[in-house]
């Protein structure tokens, strides 16, 4: 049993804990793998916009039974939506107060994803997918087009941002000088990928490793070890 959760709000967070790691975990492994982005894109946004939206979830709940000692209701919890933006404004203000306190490892972690420069546009892409980007092209069919950006647009901002990386623009730019060498190309696609990559496995492991040191109160220390990526293949 975890605590102020009875037995099957305690079997209801552990499955959501498993369910929101292996996303990630695939989400991030497809990305990762990715030969070429066209064929996987919409696998790629599925996952780990559904898997950043629950880590996000869990996250605020824990802060909800810290503070309430009790579960938030559904309401509550659709009252977030998939506006990942907000939710992650809401994680991020929380976590910020509450590893203030904690070792300075903790803090650094923090530090370095809040500062990440392609962590903002990529929870932009994926809340946007998300809402409404799953459907682009539905509505598209429909005679009812959407007012925003497509998710090529959408991920197009992310490699944006992945560019700001001095070596992987330096990757870009020796492709530039001899187009037709595929190995150069194939050298530039896979560090933008990583890039990509390491901003949400270092996103999702702050997380964890803030909850393991009681930034999310006492609950969330079990959601700090069940949720770390370390945990991936060990159930």
């Amino acid at each position: 049993m975890i605590e102020n959760l009875n037995r099957d709000q305690t079997f209801a967070l552990i499955s959501e804990m498993n369910s929101t790691r292996n996303l990630l975990a695939y989400g991030i492994r497809a990305m990762r793998t990715a030969a070429f982005v066209e064929t996987t894109r919409d696998p790629i946004f599925t996952m780990l916009s559904i898997g950043v939206e629950k880590l996000y979830k869990l996250t605020l709940g824990l802060v909800d039974l810290e503070r309430e000692g009790k579960w938030p209701s559904k309401a509550q919890m659709k009252s977030h939506g998939h506006n990942l933006i907000e939710m992650h404004d809401a994680v991020f203000d929380e976590l910020r107060k509450r590893t203030a306190d904690k070792t300075a490892y903790v803090r650094d972690l923090f530090t370095s994803v809040e500062e990440d420069f392609v962590v903002k546009p990529l929870i932009a892409a994926l809340g946007r997918y998300g809402q409404s980007g799953r459907f682009y092209y539905l509505d598209v069919l429909g005679d009812s087009p959407q007012v925003w950006e497509s998710p090529e647009e959408h991920w197009q901002r992310i490699e944006d941002a992945v560019m700001l990386e001095p070596a992987i623009n330096a990757l870009f730019n020796e492709a530039m000088k001899s187009i037709s060498n595929n190995e150069l190309w194939e050298s530039f696609h896979d560090s933008v990928h990583e890039r990509i990559a390491l901003a949400i496995e270092r996103l999702w492991e702050m997380v964890a490793v803030s909850a393991r040191n009681r930034a999310l109160g006492v609950a969330g220390t079990q959601f700090g070890f069940e949720v770390h990526p370390r945990s991936v293949g060990r159930q």
